[in-house]
């Protein structure tokens, strides 16, 4: 993987780089407002208390005053100027990071947990916008202070500056003394919530059979034990701190107190001012306060770091098939699906065998065989999901490779196993594909079933609620259904959408959908005897080959795995 920096992440979101300069200046024009003050106190001790001219000290001391009200202004401008662009960024790159998600190959989230790139979007942005509106614009300011209290202590007399830096190297060892502990106890931490969370979670959801098997205190001592190691890991933190933070404070006493003595003789000897001592203190807490803060930043700063290293891990992700095929078929001939002498194989294992069929304009195909035949490949093959290891899948004589990813999502429907409803009405779902063109109201009363969603009181307007839980199973797949073929794709795919519905249920989606899809090919992956009588041809799958493709009644008389399967589902059902 490519080196994660800060600067990459810049140059991914262009959008910020005018607000980021502009919020630099104004932090900039704070900062040179600051360094003003002690030159001011300076001038009034020196000229005013030192010389007994009150008039002058008034003087000094009312525009010390508007230097505190116009820092106070433009302090507030840059904080919520640099703030404002931390929670931009974070916006951006969290909608640059689901567009670059929704682009991936089906093969990437076979691949990849759920949970986990959940958790880029949601942990891993907070830790980014924790440190966008708190870490970036206290670092801005800590380092331009930083780097203006070194000028203006050098300004005020070199010799002594150099003895005030003198104790910077042991300083530089401290730090990074500290730091290779404070990764360590840090990474430490990070694991071991994320184990805290993974038992919470694990005794949350299987809290009905740990009382089932009475094992809570078994349970409670799995718990007890990662969660004392966590705070194991917080103590060490803790002590890192409670070590490091006094040797700062120690470093700039020490350093404060060398200037004092050095800086006492000087003002004897006349060569130095007591003003220009008070200003020499004040730009040397200057530039300490500053060092402490960003110490106390790195924390955030070492999570935001780690969580743009997850974030670039997928945005790292290129899809390849998105990137191939360029090609809209012309849809003018019958031939709409062959495949020709197809192979596949996920990693080293092939599930596909010199396959071979055509699928005609309007026909039916089901496909059928024991889990493991081949017969959900075959589906993602068509959907194009994939493209064949070996051979060529065709649609209307173009191979699949060379055909477009958009012409495949727009010509091709897919209605899975498990259902999915995005949150919303009953319509929001059913017009999902295509809502300016769907008559949804017509359409479902034309094919008889706009009764089936008025028994709610609110009709087509009811809430599914979160992913789907506000109906039925079978009103879940039944809309998902429906969904698929009010699209009015050129092609559908089932993958046993009907699985998990009762039979009853099931004749009745059938009957109704049948009505639209009279001019649409489908494939249909069967799992019950209704599904195979419905279809014009079967395809006969095991092992991951081929081994009939005919109608219902020559493979019943020709087909020995085909009378084996239909036997066991006539017993079925």
């Amino acid at each position: 993987m490519k080196d994660v920096t800060f600067l990459r992440s810049f140059r991914l979101v262009p959008e910020i780089k005018k607000p980021f300069l502009w919020s630099s200046l104004i932090a900039l024009a704070g900062t040179l407002i600051r360094m003003i003050g002690p030159q001011l106190i300076s001038r009034g001790i020196d000229d005013g208390v030192m010389k007994s001219d009150y008039n002058y000290l008034l003087i000094q001391s009312g525009y010390y005053f508007l230097t505190l009200i116009a820092l106070y202004f433009v302090a507030s401008k840059a904080l919520l100027s640099i703030g404002l662009v931390g929670e931009l960024y974070v916006k951006n790159i969290r909608s640059k990071l689901f567009k670059h998600l929704s682009s991936l190959d089906i093969n990437y989230f076979e691949k990849n947990k759920t949970g986990v790139l959940v958790a880029r979007m949601t942990s891993d942005m907070q830790s980014l916008n924790e440190f966008a509106r708190e870490g970036a614009s206290s670092i801005i300011t800590s380092l331009l202070t930083i780097f203006g209290a070194t000028i203006a202590v050098f300004l005020v007399d070199v010799k002594l500056s150099l003895l005030s830096f003198l104790i910077l190297p042991l300083l530089g060892i401290a730090t990074k003394i500290f730091r290779k502990h404070a990764d360590k106890a840090y990474w430490s931490i990070r694991e071991w919530i994320g184990q805290v969370l993974s038992s919470l979670q694990e005794g949350i959801s299987g809290v009905r059979i740990i009382q089932a098997y009475a094992d809570e205190n078994a349970q409670l001592n799995k718990f007890k034990k990662v969660n004392n190691e966590h705070l194991k890991a917080n103590m060490q933190s803790a002590k890192n701190i409670a070590i490091y933070f006094p040797f700062l404070e120690i470093t700039r006493v020490t350093s404060i107190a060398v200037v004092i003595w050095f800086a006492a003789q000087r003002i004897s000897e006349g060569t130095l001012t007591v003003g220009e001592l008070v200003a020499l203190l004040f730009y040397l807490n200057y530039f300490f306060d500053p060092l402490i803060q960003l110490s106390f930043n790195y924390d955030l700063l070492r999570s935001a770091g780690s969580s743009m290293k997850k974030v670039f891990s997928i945005l790292d992700e290129s899809p390849v098939l998105s990137n191939t095929g360029s090609i809209s078929p012309e849809m003018n001939t019958d031939n709409v699906i062959e495949f020709r002498n197809v192979d596949f194989s996920y990693g080293r294992e092939t599930v596909l065998h010199d396959v071979s069929f055509k699928i005609s304009k309007g026909e039916k195909i089901a496909i059928v065989g024991e889990t493991g035949a081949g017969k959900s490949t075959i589906a993602k093959l068509i959907l194009r999901f994939y493209l064949p290891t070996k051979g060529q899948v065709m649609f209307y004589n173009e191979p699949s490779s060379s055909v477009s990813q958009k012409w495949a999502r727009k010509n091709i429907a897919y209605v899975p196993q498990e259902s999915f409803l995005f949150r919303g009405s009953i319509k929001d779902n059913l017009i999902y594909s295509n809502p300016s063109k769907i008559q949804l109201e017509k359409e479902l009363e034309d094919i008889g079933v706009l009764d089936w969603f008025n028994r709610y009181e609110d009709g087509l307007q009811h809430d599914v609620g979160e992913r789907g839980g506000n109906v039925s199973a079978g009103e879940r797949q039944f809309i998902a259904l429906l969904r698929a073929v009010l699209a009015k794709r050129e092609i559908i795919v089932f993958d046993e959408a009907t699985a998990n519905l009762d039979i009853e249920t099931e004749n009745s989606i059938l009957e109704a959908t049948e009505k639209i899809l009279l001019n649409q090919t489908s494939v249909v992956i069967a799992h019950r005897l209704e599904t195979i009588l419905n279809a014009q041809k079967i395809l006969v799958m095991e092992d991951g080959k081929l081994l009939g493709f005919d109608n219902h009644k020559n493979l019943l008389l020709e087909n020995e795995t085909y009378k084996e399967l239909f036997s066991a589902w006539d017993l079925a059902n």
